[in-house]
Order: C-alpha cells, then structure tokens, then sequence
C-alpha cells in the first residue's frame, strides 16, 4: 500500500523542481537498462538468439500490454518469449519505454507501427506515424495506403486523410485516387480546407473517378455532387456540367435559383453556401453584378 508520502505532487509544487527531478530519475532508469543492472525480466525470440533485457515496472508503466502480460499466467517468468515481432524492432520499442525516442528509419517505419499497435506503445505510434508522414515521398503514398490497409491504425488513416487534403490536386491525378472508396470521395469533397483553386478542380476530380468506371460509379453522383460548393460555381456551368448528370437535375435548379433570386435563399436548403477556405469568394461578385 502507498503511503501518504507517495501522493501525487499538487498544483502548487514547483514543476521546475519536479522536471529535474524526473528528468534524473528517468536517466538513472535508462542507464540501469543500458547497463543491464536489476534487470527483472528478460526477451527472447523463436526466430533469433538475441535476448533483450527489460525492468518490469518500466515496461509497465508504458505499456497496457506490457502490463497485463505482467499481471497475467507470464508474470512471474524471468525470461518471455516473442514470436510476432523482430527482435530489432523490439529492442528498438523497448528503448522507446525508456527514453521517448528511438531509431525510426523508412526501412523500419512500417514493422515499427505494426509492433507498437501490437504492444500498444500510443505514443510510439505517434512517433512512427509523424516520421512516415514527414517521409512520405521516400515511403510512397501507395505503401502508406498498403500499410493503413495492414494495420487499420486509426492515427495512420487520419493523417493520410490530412495529407490528401493538402495535395488534393496532385492526388485527383494519381492512380490511386482512382481506386477510393465514395465513403473517403465523400469525406475529402466535404472538408473546407480541400486544397483547390477554383471550385470547378474538385468536379473535374469528381469526373475523372467516375468515369474509371462509370457503370458503378455513376449512381453515387448524386452523394458527391451535393459536396461540391455549388453556390460558389458560375450558374453557365453547373447547367452545362452539373444538370446533365443522373440524380442532380433538381440539386441544380435550386442552386441556380439560390444563385440568381436573393429573395429565395431563406427557401432553399444549400449544405453548402460558403466558399471553402483555399478558394475565393465568388458569390458576392455574382451578386453585386445582380443588385
């Protein structure tokens, strides 16, 4: 049982002396683990003969894993064997518990995450998944798809969400935009901060997933479309281009009503009636040209 004198700091404590003390707390800790001293539970693996030597309570202490494998049938095992993992990329995780950093490169970024989501090392994969993100031209968008695909890290798939939003324009010409889901269209069209210039880039990426295959593909134009800023767009368009397509017939005579009648708008329900934050404002030149 903790006593009194192990309470957490209050709020008054001085947190300059709390982060020293810390601070030579964690590297007392590291270096009994870089000098193998007290060591109370040991690693090793069917496929190597390296064995990775560890402080229980650390481990613990970063890791659910680590402590319900502790608390489990293993606890008391002075030495654990891995089967799933490398044993590099262990070691490279188990340092991670101590320090907060470790060696990520492109080459190991990948097995990386998928050990630290198995490990459940949160703040690992946070590390991996900012490195590959900072890197993604020498991992290729393609691998971190396959890897989100591999893993179903949540972080993963958000950032990759982030970075297609900022590089829509160069991601709409890309083989891979091609083979997205309309959930994830959907999502992309949908966000104010789509990187285009002109409201009219994200028809023409629109078109060009559709026609990959129209057959399947046509009859969710009128789940995509509505996502488009369409009050933002000039009325001669969006009857030449946007009236033609099955299901948005009627979505484009309200919008050019909304467009052209003032007095309407308070009538008509747009989803969107504001330009997106990269784009300019179209709507009140259209206006002032019909005061």
């Amino acid at each position: 049982m903790a006593t009194s004198c192990t309470q957490r700091p209050t709020l008054q404590s001085n947190l300059t002396e709390a982060n020293r003390f810390m601070e030579k707390l964690m590297t007392k800790i590291f270096c009994f683990y870089d000098e193998q001293s007290l060591i109370d539970v040991s690693f090793k693996f069917s496929n190597s003969t390296a064995v990775i030597p560890a402080h229980r309570l650390i481990l613990a202490a970063a890791s659910p894993h680590f402590e319900n494998l502790f608390n489990g049938e293993q606890g008391n095992n002075p030495v654990i064997e891995i089967n799933d993992i490398d044993s590099d990329i262990f070691e490279r995780l188990i340092a991670f518990c101590y320090t907060g950093q470790t060696l990520i490169t492109v080459n190991n970024v990948g097995a990386m995450i998928k050990a630290a989501i198995v490990l459940q090392l949160d703040d690992a994969i946070i590390s991996c998944v900012d490195y590959l993100m900072k890197h993604i031209g020498e991992y290729t968008l393609q691998g971190a798809y396959t890897l989100e695909r591999e893993t179903q890290c949540e972080l993963l798939k958000q950032k990759i969400i982030e970075y297609e939003i900022q590089n829509f324009m160069e991601i709409s010409q890309s083989n891979e935009f091609l083979n997205f889901d309309v959930e994830k269209m959907q999502r992309l069209l949908e966000s104010d901060n789509l990187n285009i210039a002109r409201e009219e880039d994200a028809y023409d990426a629109i078109k060009r997933w559709v026609n990959y295959d129209v057959p399947a593909r046509q009859e969710q134009l009128p789940i995509l479309i509505p996502c488009l800023r369409l009050t933002q767009i000039d009325a001669d368009f969006l009857w030449t281009h946007i009236h033609p397509l099955p299901g948005c017939e009627l979505l484009t005579l309200r919008t050019i009503t909304w467009i052209r009648e003032s007095a309407a708008r308070t009538r008509i329900n747009m989803r969107f009636t504001e330009a997106r934050a990269t784009c300019e404002k179209t709507f009140l030149a259209v206006c002032s040209l019909g005061a």
